[in-house]
């Protein structure tokens, strides 16, 4: 028995369509009706029908139901081997986005390591969307992605609620609102800012494929254009071009974790508030299989970084809270 042909029959039984099935598993189309052949050789069985169109057999049925369960035994067998001896050697694959990794995984592995020093570690770098087919077919261990939906074989271990933040220099706002700036920044202080006060400024985002500027653009009023005069995919690159003046910069509570000792030293002239509640928050969740047992290791993994997370939900709360309504 083919374990890999058995991962590579689940994903064609759930699309129902070689050609789809090839694409999500990244091979050809012929590469992956190799291994269904090679499985029905083996059974003796035929596991699709093919016309009049293309389904599961009840054979096929079957070894869906107990292809699940083999699968789901290896993965346990595996973490036991790995939990069996405290010296056993394992590689762990995590899949964080590459502005993540940058600013958590340095303070992660400072914590992991030191007890953990004969586990390897190998950071894929990925959107969600790409992460989530990589859990299900097992190349990655786990993920630490952004709004992440339900799926019934993932577990999801919400680590922060993040909202969207407008940074600008106070002498931006004066150039643009001379006569109230200082009324919104009080106003923002308090409830966020709403962008529809500030539509005079430009603005410096994240390009709209990015899921972040998705979620502004999505809940701003069909009436509303901001006038966008950079994007980019660099959130490092809005950041600083919004602190120097540039324009507002609609930045990533990340971003700001990251600079925040650089803001604290700073002068006061940029100023950094929430976008109202007007603008949904976006949930980072870590994820992993919930039909696999997670060794040890990976489970001391997952606690240093809810830890790290935790520190970083504080930070970002304490530099950039709203005042308190009287």
């Amino acid at each position: 028995m083919n374990l890999k042909s058995i991962e590579y029959f689940l994903v064609v039984a759930e699309e129902l369509k070689v050609t789809r099935a090839a694409e999500r598993l990244h091979i050809s189309q012929q590469a992956l009706s190799s291994h269904i052949r090679r499985l029905e050789d083996e059974y003796g069985v035929a596991l699709f029908e093919r016309k009049p169109v293309f389904r599961l057999t009840v054979a096929g049925d079957q070894l869906v139901f107990y292809g699940r369960q083999f699968l789901n035994t290896e993965g346990n067998m595996r973490a036991a081997f790995s939990d069996i001896s405290e010296n056993a050697r394992a590689t762990l694959r995590v899949g964080i986005s590459r502005l993540r990794a940058e600013v958590f995984f340095p303070l992660i592995w400072r914590f992991y390591h030191p007890h953990h020093e004969n586990i390897s570690i190998e950071l894929i770098d990925g959107n969600s969307a790409s992460m989530i087919e990589q859990l299900a077919l097992g190349e990655l261990d786990l993920y630490i992605g952004v709004d992440i939906p339900r799926n019934v074989n993932q577990k999801a271990i919400a680590l922060s609620t993040e909202r969207m933040q407008c940074g600008f220099t106070e002498t931006l706002l004066k150039t643009c609102y001379p006569l109230s700036w200082m009324e919104l920044l009080e106003d923002f202080s308090k409830n966020g800012v709403d962008l529809r006060k500030i539509s005079r400024l430009p603005f410096i985002a994240l390009r709209q494929s990015n899921r972040l500027r998705t979620t502004v653009d999505s809940a701003l009023p069909g009436d509303l254009k901001l006038r966008y005069i950079f994007e980019c995919n660099q959130q490092e690159l809005i950041y600083q071009l919004a602190r120097a003046g540039d324009g507002a910069g609609l930045i990533s509570p990340v971003m700001l974790y990251q600079h925040h000792r650089d803001e604290d030293a700073a002068g006061h002239d940029f100023r950094v508030f929430p976008l109202s509640e007007t603008i949904p928050a976006n949930i980072c969740s870590l994820v992993y299989r919930s039909d696999h047992m997670l060794p040890a290791y990976a489970r001391d993994f997952i606690q240093d970084s809810c830890m790290v997370f935790r520190s970083y939900t504080r930070t970002v709360e304490k530099r950039f809270q709203l005042k308190k309504q009287v």
